[in-house]
């Protein structure tokens, strides 16, 4: 078994870096899965985040792709918000336009609230 990520986060973090490499070289998951030998539906689950570990056909997209596959590098604080949407987006694209207006609320109410204390 490969090396494991020490999060879903870092999973998510390397997933991300894989389609926007694929997204660059101009490439489907049919087109990257051909070429690596690694059937389109690992691809997609890569993508998204969906691994614990290196295995061989990860590394072998991330060799393809001129991506570092040490899944320590991608470590990041666990506590940034950011992140956080940024993972639950990944896995759950469809409620974007809700976590958008939610944010949006959340900024609405923090300018609210600069100017009731600021007049």
């Amino acid at each position: 078994m490969g090396k494991k990520f020490n999060s879903p986060t870092d999973a998510a973090v390397l997933g991300g870096q894989i389609r926007q490499a694929r997204l660059a070289k101009g490439l489907t998951l049919v087109d990257l899965g051909r070429t690596v030998s690694v059937d389109h539906s690992q691809i997609s689950r890569y993508e998204r985040g969906q691994m614990s570990s290196v295995s061989i056909n990860l590394q072998k997209i991330c060799t393809f792709l001129q991506i570092d596959d040490d899944p320590h590098q991608y470590s990041a604080p666990s506590s940034s918000l950011g992140r956080k949407i940024d993972e639950l987006l990944r896995h759950a694209p469809g409620c974007e336009p809700a976590v958008t207006k939610f944010v949006e609320a959340i900024e609405g109410l923090i300018t609210a609230a600069r100017e009731s204390t600021h007049p």
